[in-house]
């Protein structure tokens, strides 16, 4: 089976796709924009589901994954 055969949403993440999630993971992780280990869980699923949906560049992932963060906390 080749890459061709699966829809970018079922593409297997690379190496430098996983370290690119992974720098935006912690870069939120240290500004403090989530704290518990549950929210930390949705957050790693919401960077790998957007980045696979072809959010690519890193400030616009983290970009919209914090302004979602933001939306969902409660006032």
């Amino acid at each position: 089976m080749t890459g061709d055969d699966f829809a970018a949403t079922e593409a297997p993440l690379q190496n430098e796709d996983i370290v690119i999630c992974k720098r935006v993971f912690d870069h939120i992780r240290a500004t403090g924009h989530i704290t518990d280990d549950d929210a930390c869980d949705e957050l790693a699923i919401q960077i790998i589901y957007f980045y696979q949906h072809g959010i690519t560049n890193e400030d616009s992932l983290e970009q919209l994954v914090v302004s979602m963060a933001e939306r969902q906390r409660p006032t």
